[in-house]
């Protein structure tokens, strides 16, 4: 079975620290030491990139309902607007060519 990377820096710095001074066990319990960081530091580093996706989809989430709100909002417009040229409309249906709107009466445009 192949050493991986991790172990193998592992092992260097059992030996590198614990030259001759140490025993069996105190090398077994430095390395499950380092085991152990090791561990950690890759659980610290899946917690960070889960936040920073959550991050990403949430600005993509809030960028999404902007462009939402934004296509509502000019929907809403448009409709407006066509009720507004259909109410002018039926106005100048309603009293025919020849009479003159109450705005114009009061000299308003």
């Amino acid at each position: 079975m192949q050493k991986s990377r991790t172990e193998h820096v592992i092992e260097e710095l059992i030996a590198v620290t614990c030259v001759c001074h140490a025993g069996e066990r105190e090398r077994h319990v430095f390395a499950q030491a380092l085991h152990g960081l090791v561990r950690l530091a890759k659980a610290e580093q899946l917690v960070e990139m889960r936040l920073d996706t959550e991050r990403v989809g949430g600005a993509l989430a809030s960028a999404s309902r902007r462009r939402q709100t934004r296509a509502m909002l000019r929907k809403i417009g448009i409709d407006i607007g066509q009720q507004q040229r259909e109410l002018q409309q039926a106005r100048l249906l309603g009293r025919g060519a020849s009479e003159p709107c109450r705005e114009c009466e009061d000299g308003m445009p």
